[in-house]
């Protein structure tokens, strides 16, 4: 079980521009929720959560996670495991809450810095938002505010609102279709 410490800040479009223009890396990342993965269950966990991602020289990671409640210090605990996916899993994945994404990665070490922008798919996202940055880090958050120019933390109680799982929406795209629409963006990205 690992401990993240992180948070999050919205931004605006011109920034947003100006991080992205700044990104060192991207990927592409799909993101369902499902209230327990099968293969967690003797774990105790819940609120299981099953990530796609590509980056840009084509390599595909499929992992599950698990992630705690925040804490009044912006931490949680979190644990992953990469899984393989099979036609049974895809199934279990249709009409399941999902956020699509492309992650700009802004500094990975001593801390990671990333800006997501939420790919729009059939259905608006729960909360109208189109960029989200997050800090994560075990050292002081503002040395970073300052270098990325994040003036605005989002409080716990905001922070609640705008996580992942609190976006998402029920797509009646499946989701081969909505992964096929990640790759896409990332290479017309990539041909940029």
């Amino acid at each position: 079980m690992y401990v993240e410490r992180e948070k999050k800040y919205l931004v605006d479009e011109e920034l947003a521009h100006k991080l992205i223009e700044k990104s060192i890396a991207r990927i592409g990342v799909v993101q369902w929720y499902l209230d327990t993965c099968s293969f967690d269950i003797e774990k105790g966990m819940t609120n299981c959560r099953i990530r796609y991602t590509i980056d840009e020289n084509g390599n595909e990671e499929w992992v599950s996670a698990f992630k705690s409640a925040l804490t009044e210090d912006f931490t949680r605990q979190e644990e992953e495991s990469k899984i393989e996916m099979s036609a049974d899993m895809f199934e279990t994945l249709s009409f399941k809450p999902v956020v699509a994404k492309i992650r700009y990665y802004l500094l990975y070490k001593p801390a990671e810095v990333v800006i997501d922008e939420l790919i729009e798919l059939d259905r608006p996202y729960r909360v109208p938002v189109k960029y989200l940055t997050e800090i994560e880090t075990q050292e002081s958050f503002e040395e970073y505010e300052r270098m990325f120019e994040l003036n605005a933390p989002l409080s716990l109680k905001e922070f609640e609102r705008y996580i992942n799982k609190n976006l998402a929406v029920e797509s009646k795209l499946p989701p081969r279709e909505i992964i096929s629409i990640v790759n896409e963006r990332l290479k017309r990205l990539k041909k940029k």
